[in-house]
């Protein structure tokens, strides 16, 4: 059965088992503060369906009603797409907030964004998703900003899966600082 008991090692050198997720301690202590509360919620709405369902959801279980308002206009969904060494990652559903500040659109694959530094740490941050692994990625828009604003995010990704144990799409929620 899915479990998001919070480690409080992290998942630094924990191995996580198929249907489970791990957050990391600093993820942890960000949702446990309550700075930003929609951490916590889009983490519990997540935890509460995969509890009823007793595995990971999948993409087509997730009730934007129960996301709730404050929640989708920064939700999206990503596609694994198997590939020959690695998967790749297509962008599926973007919320209005995140259209309003990127130029990434659905139908996009994040390798074909481009080659920067930040495209890299994306990609490590949804292969740890895939292994179950649950943490807040916090970047800046400046790569791919042509007004170079540093607008600074956050992201979480939570795993979704057809079979509920091979992830076949991720859900997340990107939060922007102003």
């Amino acid at each position: 059965m899915p479990s998001a008991s919070f480690n409080p090692r992290g998942h630094q050198g924990r191995t996580v088992q198929i249907g489970e997720i791990s957050v990391d301690a600093p993820t942890q202590r960000l949702i446990e503060s309550n700075v930003e509360p929609r951490w916590g919620q889009f983490l519990r709405t997540w935890e509460a369906l995969a509890a009823a369902k007793g595995r990971y959801p999948s993409r087509t279980e997730v009730d934007p009603a129960a996301l709730g308002g404050k929640l989708l206009p920064n939700v999206f969904l990503v596609d694994v797409v198997p590939g020959a060494k690695q998967p790749r990652f297509r962008f599926r559903l973007l919320g209005q907030a995140i259209l309003d500040r990127e130029s990434t659109r659905a139908g996009d694959y994040l390798d074909a964004l481009g080659a920067s530094a930040e495209i890299g740490k994306i990609e490590r941050h949804y292969r740890a998703c895939i292994d179950g692994k649950v943490s807040v990625r916090g970047a800046s828009l400046v790569w791919s900003d042509s007004r170079k604003d540093h607008l600074k995010y956050g992201a979480m990704m939570l795993p979704l899966s057809d079979d509920g144990e091979a992830v076949t799409h991720m859900i997340g929620l990107a939060l922007y600082e102003f």
